[in-house]
């Protein structure tokens, strides 16, 4: 049984039935896709509604997620802040109305971490990778 989740920045999360959460979002061309464990779903959807279905159904195939050496750059997000992907995972950082930043991993916020600059959260971000 799935139980899918929007965030707040507008994709949506799961966990499968062996707890391994799932993350529905949309790719730099539009087209929504899961993600889990560091692997892709190979095809591409035009709703998330298609994805998550193909996801419950077995009919999604996920396979190793490479990012190329230009996705690991941090890059504008459309509804603010910024994105980067690295080992499979989204990170995003955004800044808050209080004019602190703050991480999000795969579409979970990363608690009780604020940063004074986006520099701060973006070097934060990276060592949670390694």
């Amino acid at each position: 049984m799935f139980d899918w989740h929007e965030t707040r920045n507008n994709t949506y999360i799961c966990e499968d039935d062996e707890s391994t959460q799932i993350t529905v979002f949309t790719d730099k061309n539009g087209y929504w896709r899961g993600i889990r464990d560091q692997h892709i779903t190979e095809d591409r959807y035009a709703t998330a509604e298609e994805a998550m279905k193909a996801i419950e159904d077995g009919e999604a195939e996920f396979v190793k997620f490479r990012p190329g050496p230009k996705t690991c750059d941090w890059k504008p997000s459309r509804n603010g802040g910024y994105y980067r992907y690295a080992q499979g995972a989204v990170l995003t950082a955004k800044q808050a109305s209080s004019g602190q930043w703050y991480i999000t991993m795969n579409g979970s916020i990363v608690r009780d971490k604020w940063f004074p600059s986006f520099d701060a959260a973006a070097r934060y971000a990276s060592s949670l990778m390694h």
